[in-house]
């Protein structure tokens, strides 16, 4: 559990600090996506799940983007930029699956970060 919070932690640390650092360029618009079930989706009407992808979706794209401005490096679907693929892969996927994924980009963001030095001395 608390491996959990202090990865969503470091999730919302960094997108403050991306949006205080450089609220310019941190895309936080969808480009007209929308976020919504198509129309012969059998389940089109759960709004649990929606939102749950939907937020997964603004996350991967936060983190994404830090993985580019950052210079991280990593490469394949994981690091997409587009909030679609995540979306659309998170609307088919157990939530569980779906967690894991983001933890796992979280926990690669972190050792980026943890690469690029610290100041506190504590590591």
């Amino acid at each position: 559990m608390m491996r959990i919070f202090s990865i969503g932690l470091t999730a919302a640390a960094l997108l403050v600090s991306a949006v205080s650092a450089e609220a310019q360029s941190l895309r936080l618009d969808d480009r007209g996506f929308s976020f919504k079930f198509g129309p012969n989706d059998r389940q089109g009407d759960v709004e649990g799940k929606r939102a749950n992808c939907e937020v997964y979706a603004r996350i991967a794209q936060v983190q994404a983007d830090a993985n580019d401005r950052f210079r991280c490096g990593f490469r394949g679907p994981r690091w997409d930029r587009d909030l679609r693929p995540h979306f659309t892969w998170c609307r088919w996927t157990p939530r569980r699956v779906v967690a894991d994924e983001q933890r796992g980009r979280s926990e690669q963001l972190q050792d980026c970060f943890n690469r690029l030095g610290d100041f506190d001395g504590r590591r």
